[in-house]
C-alpha cells in the first residue's frame, strides 16, 4: 500500500495560482483604501481648522472678510500633525472669511503628499477635494 500523506506538486500549483487570483483584485483595493483614508484625515485636518476659526471668532471680533492665521489658530486646534502642512505658505493664512463662510487652505510640507488648498469650505466638500502636492 501506499503512503498518501504529502501533498503532490499539482496541488501546491493550484494554491499558488488561486492565491495570485485573490492577491491581484487584493492589492489594488488596499491601495484605494490607504488613499481614501488619508484624503479622509486631510479633510477632517481641513475641518478641524474651519472649527477652530468659527470658534476664535466666537471669543474676539472678527469682520466679513476676516483672514486667520496658524498662529491664531493653533490653541483652538487639536490632533492636527503640524509636521505635516507648511503652515508658512501664503502669510501663514490658514482661514479666511468670505460672504460668511470660511474658506480653509493647508499646504502639505512635502512634494507628492495630500492637502486642501482650493480655498474652499471643508464643511461643503468630501475628499474629493482634497488633492496631491504637485509643487
Amino acid at each position: 500500500m501506499k503512503n498518501n500523506k504529502g501533498v503532490t506538486l499539482v496541488e501546491l500549483l493550484i494554491v499558488i495560482v488561486v492565491m495570485g487570483i485573490i492577491s491581484a483584485f487584493a492589492i489594488p483595493a488596499v491601495g484605494t483604501i490607504i488613499t481614501n483614508t488619508q484624503k479622509d484625515a486631510i479633510l477632517a485636518d481641513a475641518l478641524a481648522v474651519e472649527n477652530a476659526a468659527k470658534l476664535y471668532c466666537s471669543q474676539t471680533i472678527c469682520d466679513d472678510d476676516q483672514t486667520i492665521t496658524w498662529t491664531q489658530l493653533k490653541d483652538n486646534v487639536e490632533g492636527l500633525d503640524e509636521t505635516y502642512y507648511d503652515f508658512t505658505n501664503n502669510g501663514g493664512i490658514v482661514a479666511t472669511k468670505n460672504s460668511g463662510k470660511w474658506q480653509v487652505d493647508l499646504e502639505a510640507a512635502g512634494t507628492g503628499e495630500w492637502e486642501f488648498t482650493e480655498n474652499l469650505t471643508p464643511s461643503e466638500k468630501d475628499r474629493a477635494s482634497v488633492v496631491e502636492d504637485l509643487d
